[in-house]
């Protein structure tokens, strides 16, 4: 009756084989990943390190701008020609105005009527 299963040892199966393969295989392909990881990391840092030149030269060129901006909106204030400019940049979009600071204890706008519903 029981001819499909048979309990008995008399077959040499044995775990070690399939497991030694599974174990080895999930080395092999950590191993292979830590390497794809550091290698890639190397890459980065030497693209980081040769864009390093460039990054210092755009902060320079930035704050050279920003100087110069300064300087142009500080001459506004007494040369027409310059305040015409300084619109014109307003305009363009290379000046960007801050709005003062307001005071945070002031009420909130009220709120716009919505439409009543209709039934």
């Amino acid at each position: 009756m029981s001819d499909e299963f048979d309990p008995t040892p008399d077959s040499n199966y044995s775990p070690f084989w399939p497991l030694l393969i599974l174990v080895s295989g999930l080395f092999i392909w950590s191993a292979y990943q830590v390497y794809a990881t550091n290698s890639q990391r190397n890459v980065y840092n030497k693209q980081f390190q040769s864009a390093i030149p460039a990054i210092s030269q755009a902060q320079n060129v930035g704050n050279r701008y920003e100087a110069l901006l300064k300087d142009l909106i500080e001459t506004s204030q007494k040369d027409p020609v310059a305040a015409d400019i300084v619109k014109a940049a307003i305009q363009a979009g290379l000046i960007h105005i801050r709005p003062k600071d307001t005071n945070a204890t002031t009420n909130p706008a009220p709120p716009t009527p919505a439409a009543a519903p209709s039934n």
